[in-house]
């Protein structure tokens, strides 16, 4: 009978060490599906100075685990000159594993260069910097050769994407009022209480960029009204933000006829 105890005892304890030990890998592989995937790095590079009339060459060059990163959602270069009060953003295409664009500066004073890179997970990051644009015109078409360049790098931790639903159209006729209209999810669940504006950016030469709110009228759903008095191609940017540090933005073509 002791013995039997005995054995029963060791059996126990066996299977006891068992479960801990599967509990313990199981813990393991939960903590490690937990993490983040590491973060983008973009290193911005553009001309210290350029002059009005240069093709300016604007570069991004995207990391991730210090790896070339070249499977990027989008990819943008926004240009803003406040003295002008100019603001373009213009599509970067990939060429040797960074993104690049170029530029025809037309006014002199300083610009703000902005890149854009959005991965397909969310991830994101903003590298931005400065050019100063002198009135005398150059020689040379491309500010590259002249002058010397510089870098500036930022790095973002990952972000969750943040699901857009457009309920407005793409294309509107001039003077006529428009509903701006979006629904926004993040993680999968209704994102309400944030901060929403659309940024509107004529893509022609006597356009003037303009800021307008978007109000949230249902739980989730954000909109604004708005009159475009300008007939042409034009580019809104949306912003989205909350007070947990959230920051998503995302660019669609808009047509005014």
């Amino acid at each position: 009978m002791k013995k039997m105890i005995m054995l029963f005892i060791a059996l126990t304890t066996s299977i006891a060490l068992v479960a801990c030990n599967n509990n313990d890998h199981n813990n393991h592989a939960t903590n490690d599906s937990k993490k983040e995937e590491a973060p983008l790095k973009a290193t911005l590079t553009v001309p210290d100075t350029a002059k009005v009339g240069d093709k300016v060459v604007l570069k991004v060059t995207v990391t991730k685990e210090s790896k070339a990163f070249t499977d990027a959602k989008d990819v943008a270069f926004e240009i803003e000159n406040s003295k002008t009060n100019f603001d373009k953003m213009i599509a970067a295409k990939l060429m040797d594993n960074s993104y690049v664009a170029t530029y025809k500066v037309q006014d002199a004073g300083k610009y703000n260069i902005t890149a854009h890179v959005s991965a397909k997970d969310g991830n994101h990051v903003m590298p931005n910097t400065e050019i100063e644009v002198d009135n005398a015109p150059t020689k040379s078409e491309h500010a590259t050769q002249n002058t010397s360049v510089k870098s500036t790098t930022e790095e973002h931790e990952h972000h969750h994407d943040v699901a857009i639903t457009y309920n407005h159209k793409h294309s509107v006729k001039k003077d006529s009022e428009v509903k701006l209209n979006v629904s926004l999810k993040h993680d999968d669940k209704v994102l309400s209480g944030a901060s929403v504006h659309y940024q509107i950016l004529p893509q022609f030469d006597d356009g003037k960029p303009t800021w307008i709110t978007l109000n949230e009228t249902s739980k989730g759903t954000y909109e604004a009204k708005y009159t475009f008095s300008q007939a042409g191609k034009y580019q809104l940017k949306l912003h989205v933000e909350n007070d947990d540090g959230l920051h998503s933005h995302e660019v669609k073509n808009f047509l005014v006829k």
